[in-house]
């Protein structure tokens, strides 16, 4: 576009969606009663900010969530485990490394 052409068309402004929207739109898709691209024009946003909140709010993105924490606390489980398991072996060496008493001279 040249100066005059650009000039003459007013910018548009970005339009800003809350995330309960963003959701519900999501949700919509889920459901799959309605494809992506029926749903964007319907909506009136693109395809691709569609596809963008899918992968932020969908199920998918809340499950892998869900396994994410999973393995983290699995994680901290192991990590008290070994541990205790460091500790037990600190004091056996503590124990076995010290003189014998004048007891059993």
């Amino acid at each position: 576009m040249n100066e005059k052409q650009s000039a003459s068309q007013p910018k548009q402004r970005r339009r800003y969606y809350d995330e309960e929207f963003k959701r519900n739109a999501v949700e919509l898709l889920e459901r799959g009663e309605r494809s992506a691209v029926q749903l964007s024009r319907e909506l009136g946003i693109s395809d691709c900010a569609l596809g963008k909140w899918k992968r932020q709010y969908g199920q998918e993105a809340h499950n892998s969530g869900q396994a994410e924490q999973s393995r983290i606390a699995q994680l901290e489980r192991q990590v008290e485990y070994l541990s205790r398991q460091r500790d037990i072996l600190k004091k056996a060496l503590a124990i076995l490394g010290q003189e014998p008493s004048d007891s059993t001279k």
